[in-house]
């Protein structure tokens, strides 16, 4: 388990350097400790899920490439990060919990950002979209 809290530690500090912050800034926009921030960065500490979420929309990243198990150009950060994208499915992108339980795929990010954005979808409806093309998909 270290390994991971030191490769997870790595990454945060990676990341947040990229983004220009100190820890004490980091700590200060997770509402985390700059101490605590420290000791996940030197992997001295493991970061709880609830840790690693605070910190992850601090950085404004998933924590699924917070913690390497993503590339930086995963679906979920190419919709973050895309600004002509629709709020609900910027949402849904940023709610790293919801993306990891769905394990919504590559396919599926595509054909959700494919929807043209004048329908102005929530969260909730792009989420009731995936259910439907998973369905149809198992009908076909």
């Amino acid at each position: 388990m270290a390994k991971i809290a030191t490769k997870t530690g790595q990454r945060v500090a990676k990341i947040r350097k990229a983004a220009g912050l100190t820890q004490a800034e980091l700590g200060e926009r997770s509402n985390l400790s700059q101490r605590l921030i420290s000791n996940i960065e030197c992997g001295q500490r493991e970061g709880t899920i609830d840790t690693l979420i605070k910190i992850a929309k601090a950085l404004d990243v998933t924590v699924t490439h917070l913690t390497g198990e993503a590339d930086p150009e995963s679906a979920e950060e190419q919709v973050i990060r895309d600004r002509a994208m629709p709020a609900g499915l910027v949402a849904l992108a940023r709610n790293a919990a919801w993306c990891h339980l769905l394990g919504i795929t590559q396919e599926e990010w595509g054909v959700l950002r494919s929807i043209p954005a004048t329908y102005e979808l929530t969260q909730e409806g792009y989420m009731a979209i995936l259910q439907v093309l998973r369905v149809a998909r198992v009908g076909t």
